[in-house]
């Protein structure tokens, strides 16, 4: 198929010199791309493996953890310090200690060092970590993409109805809860309000809140406003915890912390024990986000993921940006359409938004060779979707790697301090109220 590009017609002309015009003007012939292999396939094999060390992670955590409990006994597998990804606040605290005291923490030393690839994997290539790495970015994309094969099979006004509602339900969300967050943050209320009669007071409020996205006029309250509402929530959770850890919390109380308090020590256990005997509540939570994923593309990562929100705002500052030449470009839609974070990349010179997960995939849609690439700043460079996996994938190994090969990977917790600590679990001190910590 060949693609075209015709020149601009003047639009003072009257219409039939106008058809003139665009009978004799000159028209762009460009190539068309035509791969075997692409940068979506190459991004798929990489999220597979990544998948699967997970997996091969939590399962070895498991063994490790049933070895514990029957008291160092039965089929032994080491503890593998990668199950502390799945403790984010525990890296940000860990964060926080290292910028305060220049030392990596030594009970989660493996969480903080992931967590500051991540970091820097942001800071070099944008959020490619989100498109490329993230086991829940990857089980988000295997939904929707069923979801839309599924969806394809509806009437278009029935799936654009299922698409949307649930990005109004979360604007509706987000109008309750942004506030109170911002309200917690700027300390004008605390925990201890949510015990206040004035929060059953408002519950009108709280209606009217989660009914304004659906009964407005689309023509006053477009879609984009429901999702700008909806994707502000991420943000509010993200300065949240910034504020109470990183701001507020004094190193002098993460020493104590680390030093004195069990829940911190068996925190990777009891995040197993959360995810085994999981509350109902939990459970429908989860249940409920897996199942809108399969109809709204991403929906955690575009609208509840603080770290996506953090790891996007570091992105600002990379090098790298997916690139438009509209000299090239034959306005075909191609890449918007393809884009998950729902991007407008067709109206955009350059993908500077926070969204921009690098995943190649609008680069992958367009039709036109060099019409849409990802590049250095100034267009100087077009970055090939091998080089960049190579240059994310390669930093997070090297990173890693040279933290295990200086001795600040693997945690200082003996196995019989572990076996002694997953015996007496049920003990008061190893449970935590709104982030207080019984000491020992």
């Amino acid at each position: 198929m060949r693609y075209l590009k015709e020149t601009k017609q003047p639009q003072s002309l009257p219409a039939s010199q106008q058809d003139l015009y665009l009978e004799t003007s000159p028209k762009k012939t460009v190539k068309s791309k035509r791969k075997r292999f692409n940068s979506q396939k190459l991004r798929w094999a990489v999220q597979i493996a990544f998948f699967i060390v997970v997996l091969v992670i939590g399962w070895q955590f498991y063994t490790f953890v049933k070895y514990c409990e029957a008291g160092g006994k039965g089929f032994y597998l080491p503890r593998p310090p990668g199950v502390e990804s799945f403790l984010p606040i525990s890296a940000l605290m860990g964060t926080k200690y290292f910028f305060g005291t220049g030392k990596i923490n030594p009970i989660h030393p493996a969480g903080f060092v992931i967590f500051g690839t991540l970091l820097l994997t942001a800071f070099f290539f944008r959020r490619g970590f989100c498109g490329w790495i993230c086991p829940i970015g990857t089980l988000s994309e295997w939904e929707w993409r069923f979801g839309d094969w599924f969806l394809k099979k509806l009437p278009q006004r029935v799936s654009s109805i299922m698409r949307n509602v649930p990005t109004a339900f979360t604007a509706g969300l987000s109008l309750v809860f942004t506030p109170i967050i911002a309200l917690l943050i700027v300390e004008v209320i605390t925990m201890e309000s949510f015990k206040s009669p004035l929060f059953r007071y408002l519950t009108p409020a709280y209606v009217l809140a989660m009914v304004l996205p659906f009964v407005i006029p689309r023509k006053i309250w477009p879609d984009k406003v429901n999702d700008i509402l909806a994707r502000a929530w991420k943000f509010s959770i993200l300065a949240f915890f910034i504020h109470v850890i990183i701001i507020k919390m004094p190193i002098a109380q993460l020493e104590v912390l680390y030093t004195r308090a069990p829940f911190v020590r068996v925190a990777d256990v009891k995040m197993l024990k959360f995810f085994m005997n999981m509350s109902g509540m939990a459970l429908s939570v989860i249940l409920t986000i897996l199942v809108i994923s399969l109809i709204n593309k991403n929906y955690w990562c575009r609208f509840f993921c603080p770290y996506g929100a953090l790891l996007g705002i570091i992105g600002y500052a990379s090098p790298m940006r997916i690139t438009r030449d509209t000299g090239k470009c034959i306005d075909c839609g191609k890449c918007t359409k393809a884009c998950a974070m729902h991007i407008l990349v067709e109206k955009k010179k350059h993908v500077l938004t926070h969204e921009c997960v690098a995943c190649y995939d609008c680069v992958n849609a367009c039709p036109v060779n060099g019409a849409l690439d990802m590049k250095l700043i100034g267009d100087r460079k077009k970055i090939h979707y091998g080089l960049y996996a190579i240059m994310l994938v390669g930093l997070y190994v090297v990173v890693t790697n040279t933290a295990r090969a200086t001795g600040h990977w693997h945690t200082k917790i003996s196995d019989a301090e572990y076996i002694m600590r997953i015996s007496e679990l049920n003990h008061p001190k190893y449970l935590h109220k709104a982030g207080q910590f019984e000491m020992e």
